[in-house]
């Protein structure tokens, strides 16, 4: 088996996360009726702090100083759109991170990161929790229903490479392609 994934749960500090809680919630970020992406001096900001954070747990890429700016962006995706289905669906990527930053979540509006070919099929998008899907995984996000309160709000980025950290809170793992 390889690493497919890897979650880790509160992922930054408490501080910093009520910071990030109270600007989102008081933002136009939850109730877009498009889908957006955007960067600003907030995604900087967050951006930094998730920089700073995967150095102090060692999983740093010294390529991703260049990478993670260029291929990174903050996101709010509002119920009843779907993302997904215009560009095939499941897909795989280079490696990259979710980082879930809207207030509150109910397993029952969607929004989930599904995963095909491995031991757990899906991902609760709970509030400062952080994804890193390796290469060549497939994967995809769930319609998020419209019964959703509000969107689900990401920064993720793309920036290449396969993290292992074994102070994950889940490691998703998967037998197909181990020879990739």
């Amino acid at each position: 088996m390889r690493t497919a994934a890897i979650v880790i749960d509160n992922f930054l500090s408490e501080d910093k996360w009520q910071d990030i809680y109270s600007r989102v919630t008081s933002s136009n970020f939850l109730k877009t009726e498009d889908f957006k992406e955007w960067k600003d001096f907030f995604y900087e900001e967050v951006l930094n702090w998730i920089s700073d954070r995967t150095k102090e747990l060692d999983i740093w890429r010294p390529h991703w100083e260049h990478t993670i700016p260029m291929w990174s962006y903050m996101n709010s995706l509002p119920a009843g759109i779907d993302r997904e289905s215009s560009g095939g669906g499941y897909h795989t990527d280079f490696g990259g991170f979710i980082y879930y930053i809207h207030p509150s979540w109910n397993k029952e509006w969607g929004g989930h990161l599904m995963f095909q070919d491995c031991d757990v099929d899906k991902i609760e998008p709970i509030p400062n929790r952080v994804v890193w899907v390796n290469p060549a995984v497939w994967h995809e996000i769930e319609f998020v229903n419209v019964n959703a309160e509000h969107n689900r709000i990401t920064v993720v980025g793309w920036p290449e490479g396969c993290i292992e950290y074994e102070g994950a809170s889940i490691r998703i793992n998967t037998s197909i392609g181990e020879n990739l």
